[in-house]
């Protein structure tokens, strides 16, 4: 508002100031400030290897983690919507109750993006996973989760979808946690590894499998091509 009053133009010319965000950090790029870390995704066989090294299904905290990881690779999951921020917040974060139909052939769960359809409030998207996998099933890890870790159905809305130690909803930094643990488990490098390897490694199967590029871009919710 000062700049349009003291020399009669809006700032940056009246360009959309929602851009400027996008120019910083391709001008940083372009003047050589280093990138973002780059982060590896896992292989299935990584993962499956990883986890049963780490984590026995029996254990209650130990369900949490294999269904948490199983479902964040099948779905395309950001680390920020299979996990918390540190405070639960029932009507963002995952619960018990999102969970609305599980069989033997599949799951459909409800969530809330972390990243585009903004617009929208609540848990407008439906993830629907496909059982059967040879490696990673998060079908069966999640029927798994429900009868070591159970919760009353007055109770489901209000717990988080997935637990770490003590019942709290499962963080992003405990994610990261884990993933550390379980990629040095298997002598790899924990830190080419983070809460967005699920995505990575999920997204990059799918391609590996011959999905249909329309395919992987819906499933992960992108909006853009990088999905690539």
């Amino acid at each position: 508002g000062w700049h349009a009053k003291e020399f009669g133009i809006k700032l940056a010319a009246g360009m959309k100031l929602c851009r400027l965000p996008a120019m910083l950090k391709g001008l940083r790029r372009i003047h050589g400030e280093a990138g973002r870390k780059v982060r590896r995704g896992f292989s299935p066989q990584m993962l499956r290897t990883a986890m049963d090294a780490c984590l026995h299904p029996s254990n209650v905290d130990h369900a949490n983690i294999r269904a948490a990881f199983s479902l964040a690779f099948q779905g395309l999951l950001r680390g920020a919507e299979c996990s918390s921020d540190g405070r639960f917040k029932a009507n963002k974060d995952m619960s018990r109750g999102d969970l609305r139909h599980i069989t033997v052939d599949r799951l459909v769960a409800m969530m809330c993006p972390c990243k585009n359809m903004q617009h929208l409030t609540g848990k407008t998207v439906p993830l629907i996973i496909g059982a059967g996998g040879t490696l990673i099933d998060a079908v069966s890890e999640m029927a798994n989760l429900l009868r070591v870790d159970p919760v009353s159905a007055a109770e489901a809305p209000l717990t988080p979808m997935f637990r770490q130690e003590g019942g709290a909803a499962l963080t992003t930094r405990r994610v990261r946690e884990w993933t550390a643990a379980l990629m040095a488990s298997i002598d790899l490098d924990p830190a080419q590894f983070g809460a967005h390897s699920y995505r990575i490694g999920g997204a990059t199967a799918l391609f590996a499998a011959g999905a249909d590029p329309t395919i992987i871009r819906t499933m992960g919710r992108w909006s853009s091509d990088c999905y690539r």
